[in-house]
């Protein structure tokens, strides 16, 4: 029977298929760390993406000026900003203290500290009670089954949103040189939102749910791409001299001018709820 349950082992089933490879917790913290005020670019870079979402939930009501909210797994500021521009009382929650900083660094520059509270803080330890008007996740590996959703429902007062993709997302150079190292095909994304769709509906809920593709070819340079890619596949338990030669060798064939080319395409969906 398609049950909640259901949905939940399925999600479990295609997590592990996506992460054959698990990152090690301790590693992909300073993983993002260390790649905070790159992501924090390339968000600038889709920052009318993320303000039109923002403007939709406003518009649909799901979200209102002077809510509390609790983003999880805000990174460096991705949607936390614009909310915070629309006089949104933002908690970004976050495990990486370089997301944070780059959170506060762009908050202050934008004259929006007033409305955005830092925290340093696993997603696992929030007590599961209503705390804030809103829960919000976008793309965070902390919403990852039956349990962590389903929380979010408790910490909320008045309604919850969840974005995560929706089948596509792939970004260039890391797929081939996942291909190149394993010898075998990249993984899809492990957080696909039909999983949480799907347990909502079997609990009753009747989410909002709208969809969206973006894309963007971004000239890195090569120094940058070998440490970036180098890191990543640290992270994921493939190190060493040998596997840095050959990510090395990789990026310089595909670089023109000390540049390469990386190019993503991701479709997500928008999808909330009132509690």
């Amino acid at each position: 029977m398609y049950n909640a349950r259901f949905w939940d082992k399925a999600w479990q089933d295609s997590s592990k298929k996506a992460g054959r490879r698990r990152p090690d917790p301790k590693l992909w913290q300073e993983y993002w760390s260390y790649y905070s005020s790159r992501y924090a670019e390339h968000n600038a870079a889709n920052k009318d993406v993320h303000q039109r979402i923002i403007d939709d939930l406003l518009a649909q009501g799901a979200i209102r000026p002077g809510d509390s909210l609790l983003d999880i797994g805000c990174g460096p500021g991705t949607y936390a900003l614009p909310l915070a521009a629309y006089h949104v009382k933002v908690t970004g929650l976050d495990t990486s203290s370089g997301m944070l900083e780059a959170l506060s660094t762009q908050a202050i520059s934008a004259g929006l500290q007033k409305n955005i509270t830092p925290l340093l803080a696993d997603w696992q330890d929030i007590a599961p009670e209503p705390a804030y008007d809103i829960t919000f996740a976008a793309k965070s590996p902390a919403i990852n089954n039956y349990d962590s959703l389903m929380k979010m429902t408790k910490v909320a007062r008045r309604a919850c949103c969840l974005i995560g993709f929706a089948g596509k997302h792939d970004i260039g150079l890391r797929r081939l040189l996942w291909e190149k190292l394993l010898q075998e095909p990249a993984p899809g994304p492990s957080f696909d939102i039909i999983y949480p769709l799907n347990i909502l509906y079997q609990k009753g809920y009747r989410p909002n749910v709208t969809f969206t593709t973006y894309g963007q070819t971004n000239q890195e340079p090569l120094s940058y791409l070998i440490d970036h890619y180098t890191r990543y596949f640290a992270v994921m338990g493939l190190n060493g001299p040998d596997i840095e030669n050959n990510i090395r060798q990789f990026l310089e064939n595909s670089a023109i001018d000390g540049y390469c080319a990386d190019t993503s395409e991701t479709t997500i969906g928008i999808m909330w709820w009132q509690v």
